[in-house]
């Protein structure tokens, strides 16, 4: 049994069709990590990596049928592993609450969030919006509204250098173009991007099966 070294789950952000859209840091955590979780529902490029990595894995199915149960089962085998990584469908850094990360802070246990968008991270650097700024020790923050409640949050959030919105339905779209073209501080500059292509915030954007995520690039001018 594993008992000196710190605990630490690592939730990874994920595309469960394809493997090798998994960051290069994705990747380095997995290869350290004791143990691996992940659905059945993932590719088989998965399970061949981590056979070939001599990894130890556990499918979600096996281990429970909730979410709730799935979360206690994982926080039982840090009596045997120090450092599990838990692959999901998405990106953990971009949903507005995260059960699983609130979960093991509460029992004591290191979180860490890994990005899991390598298409906007390509897209930013290719247009120079880098996602940090060393010199100035910028940072960037992720916010992803469900509700217009949650898009009028926008109108009170301070203290940040670049915060990257994600949108998923129609219904947000509208109010989020509201806010942007109307009520927006003049300080603020952003972009907008969608299907590896910026795009303007105009009363014709609308997500579509072309476009079926719109990010907006938010930062202080």
């Amino acid at each position: 049994m594993i008992t000196h070294s710190p605990k630490k789950i690592h939730i990874i952000g994920s595309n469960p069709n394809d493997f090798f859209d998994l960051t290069i840091e994705a990747v380095d955590i997995l290869s350290k990590s004791n143990l691996i979780i992940y659905s059945k529902k993932f590719d088989l490029q998965y399970g061949k990596f981590f056979e070939k990595s001599n990894k130890k894995i556990f499918f979600e199915e096996d281990l429970a049928e909730s979410e709730t149960m799935l979360l206690k089962v994982i926080h039982k085998l840090f009596e045997t592993y120090n450092s599990i990584s838990h692959l999901i469908n998405g990106d953990p850094l971009l949903f507005f609450e995260n059960n699983e990360e609130s979960y093991f802070q509460k029992k004591k246990i290191s979180v860490e969030k890994v990005l899991g968008i390598p298409e906007i991270i390509l897209w930013m650097n290719k247009k120079k919006l880098f996602l940090t700024n060393r010199n100035k020790n910028s940072s960037v923050s992720f916010f992803f509204p469900k509700t217009k409640n949650d898009c009028n949050k926008l109108l009170k959030i301070e203290n940040f250098e670049k915060l990257i919105i994600k949108v998923s339905t129609q219904s947000v779209l509208e109010d989020i173009k509201k806010i942007f073209l109307k009520k927006l501080d003049k300080n603020l500059r952003y972009k907008v991007f969608g299907n590896a292509r910026e795009l303007k915030l105009n009363s014709t954007l609308k997500l579509d099966k072309s476009i079926s995520n719109v990010y907006i690039i938010l930062e202080n001018a």
